[in-house]
């Protein structure tokens, strides 16, 4: 299909119908990161980030369920190019901690393999695990 005139849809359906993929991949590889484990040598990241979090937890102590009613987070980003897409990656950072260390099981099997190792086998943080009071600055 060669119309100039054609709509997107008209080339997306065309290349559909010929089998040609319309998704571009591209893979980045940080220059100079390594680490050596046993010799406890080398460069693991390119750069380091820093920051602090608070959190103020309400606990049922007969049932171990929580509530985070507030939590603060302050994270140095340095020069940002986008505000509002750091405040949300750091924002999805703590929340993935909370499922890391708070709802998350490691549940191993006889044979020595992580019987828990997908979102179908470990409970994920949801909404309700967001703090009711989340500030980060």
């Amino acid at each position: 299909m060669t119309k100039p005139q054609a709509t997107f849809a008209e080339l997306a359906m065309a290349a559909f119908l010929d089998r040609v993929d319309l998704s571009a991949h591209g893979y980045y590889k940080t220059p100079e990161v390594g680490y050596d484990f046993v010799a406890q040598k080398g460069k693991p990241f390119h750069y380091f980030a820093y920051g602090v979090a608070c959190s103020e937890v309400e606990v049922d102590v007969l049932t171990g369920d929580f509530t985070i009613l507030r939590s603060d987070v302050l994270h140095d980003v340095g020069n940002s190019l986008s505000p509002s897409i750091d405040i949300g990656q750091v924002e999805g950072g703590f929340i993935q901690g909370v499922g890391l260390f708070m709802l998350e099981e490691m549940v191993w099997m006889k044979n020595g393999n992580l019987f828990t190792k997908g979102p179908s086998t470990y409970k994920i943080p949801s909404a309700n695990d967001v703090p009711i009071d989340f500030r980060v600055r």
